[in-house]
């Protein structure tokens, strides 16, 4: 569990603007005695800021990780669709859909595509709480009942608290099956990983697409959002890599 929350915050602290932010600190903290090193540290500072929330770098930095599978062919045959967790915000008297993040909405899309093609499939959703009263696969699950899947086809594994346990958690219930794993595409390959180790055979099924190949020239919140899940994927594969 300690392991846990200290590959977050790691994770949190490379990200590209804490970059930025600890290298305009550092700035601040040197301008008296070492101008010209404070001056270098502001100058990076603002070109990663700049350069990582401009359109066209953001869309070549995302698109390292987003190419890796195509799009799942609906006419394959599955038994399980495996809906990795995501995030959701805590709403009241909201109904589930509404409260899911845009990933976790694009990956249940996705899901229930396979799903409508496969009437005799079910459906398996993830995600652990985090201290709120109901976990993401409950908050999941609610949704795709409210999106019209019947409750006796929905598996929950709520004690999930990374794509590692998800795949450890659902081995002994997907042995044996054809298996759909429905992610977004930036996070696919990695996610696919933690499956083979645990001797999971699945299709890929990438369920969103942050970057684009008809980049505009602005800058934007957007694009500093795509560098961010660029950053966060080389570091969780590097990671993957070292424990492998």
């Amino acid at each position: 569990m300690i392991l846990f929350y200290i590959k977050k915050i790691v994770g949190t602290m490379l990200m590209p603007i804490p970059l930025t932010l600890m290298a305009m600190l550092l700035a601040l903290f040197l301008i008296k005695k070492r101008p010209k090193t404070a001056k270098f540290f502001l100058f990076c500072a603002i070109l990663l800021l700049g350069l990582t929330s401009w359109n066209p770098v953001a869309d070549r930095l995302i698109a390292t990780v987003e190419h890796d599978y195509p799009i799942f062919d609906i006419t394959q045959p599955v038994d399980v669709v495996v809906v990795l967790g995501s995030g959701h915000k805590v709403l009241s008297n909201t109904p589930a859909v509404m409260t899911l993040s845009r990933s976790a909405l694009f990956r249940l899309e996705e899901g229930l595509r396979i799903l409508r093609a496969n009437p005799d499939a079910m459906l398996f959703v993830s995600g652990y709480g985090g201290g709120n009263i109901k976990s993401h696969a409950e908050v999941m699950r609610e949704a795709a009942i409210e999106l019209g899947v019947s409750p006796t086809r929905i598996k929950t594994f709520p004690l999930a608290k990374d794509t590692e346990d998800e795949a450890n958690m659902m081995e002994a219930d997907l042995r044996g099956k054809r298996i759909t794993l429905v992610t977004e595409a930036s996070h696919l390959k990695r996610a696919f990983t933690f499956f083979e180790r645990a001797n999971i055979n699945a299709i890929p099924a990438p369920a969103l697409y942050l970057g684009s190949k008809q980049s505009d020239w602005r800058i934007s919140a957007n694009a500093s959002y795509n560098s961010q899940r660029a950053f966060y994927e080389w570091l969780g594969r590097a990671w993957q890599w070292i424990k492998g």
